[in-house]
């Protein structure tokens, strides 16, 4: 079965799917292929645009090579020896700059398609071109990628890929936590902040999500969904829809942040049960006057 390899980019979300099997002539092992589609989605922030440039994708795979078969050890018994091969795979990708704000309430953004083996999925590395900038009250800002980061973002995974499976690997780029400001020079540098989830798609329903409206959709706000110490965000809609997937069964807080001055409070929502593969609606959640 050939294994298909599909990137898709996200404010924040990453995809990696497996489907096919196959054999690699250079290993003794007979070695089947995998499906991964890789997409970035974004953690809200409280700016106009957040402007990212994306020139080049890689990853690092690591395989189980079984160098000797039935070998002999000294007491005569017959072994199996194996040794692990780690390399890195260069993604073929068109460059573009995503917007990090609009990669909101489940939208994404494919960056390729492409073939991997089965065996262990350790490392993505995104690889940001000069073109970043940042909208701040209708003013374009350069973000400046610090020296360190010009080899690529390395984003740990650490995953085993099995033949026959389909998986979705979504990273995160939290644009919140991504952005430091200068001091007061106006400047801004860009430390990226990206959190990796990867899902095998038949096990996708294993998540709930939870949606609704917030009012008035007039006001700018950020919603955060809170479960225990973990938190998710997202910016609603024009209309006030939110979305907010991938999230495990449990009781969630929902604490709705509108911006500063503009005459609200911060208005919360306890209690609201997710279930898995169940999308759950809370209508509207009206924001309190000061």
């Amino acid at each position: 079965m050939k294994t298909q390899f599909l990137v898709s980019l996200l404010a924040g979300v990453l995809i990696l799917a497996s489907c096919e099997e196959g054999a690699n002539d250079s290993m003794k092992s007979v070695r089947g292929n995998a499906a991964m589609r890789i997409v970035l989605v974004d953690d809200p922030a409280a700016y106009d645009a957040v402007l990212i440039d994306v020139v080049g994708l890689e990853y690092k795979h690591e395989l189980d090579s079984i160098e000797d078969e039935d070998l002999e050890d000294e007491e005569g018994n017959s072994e199996d020896q194996e040794e692990s091969e780690s390399h890195w795979v260069t993604v073929e990708i068109e460059p573009m700059v995503f917007d990090l704000l609009e990669l909101n309430n489940g939208n994404e953004a494919l960056l390729a398609d492409i073939d991997i083996p089965e065996g262990e999925l350790k490392e993505v590395r995104l690889i940001l071109g000069a073109n970043n900038h940042l909208v701040v009250d209708g003013d374009t800002v350069e973000l400046k990628v610090p020296s360190g980061n010009s080899s690529g973002l390395k984003i740990k995974i650490d995953a085993d890929i099995e033949e026959g499976k389909e998986y979705k690997l979504v990273l995160d780029f939290d644009a919140s936590r991504s952005i430091v400001k200068a001091g007061n020079s106006g400047k801004y540098n860009l430390k990226p902040v990206i959190h990796a989830t990867l899902l095998a798609l038949d096990e996708e329903d294993e998540y709930g999500a939870i949606e609704g409206m917030i009012w008035p959709d007039t006001v700018s706000s950020v919603v955060y969904v809170i479960h225990d110490e973990d938190s998710v965000s997202t910016i609603p809609e024009e209309t006030g829809y939110f979305l907010i997937e991938l999230l495990e069964e449990g009781d969630y807080e929902i604490v709705a942040v509108p911006e500063e001055n503009s005459g609200f409070n911060v208005t919360t929502m306890s209690g609201v049960n997710v279930m898995s593969g169940v999308v759950s609606n809370i209508d509207t959640l009206t924001l309190e006057h000061q």
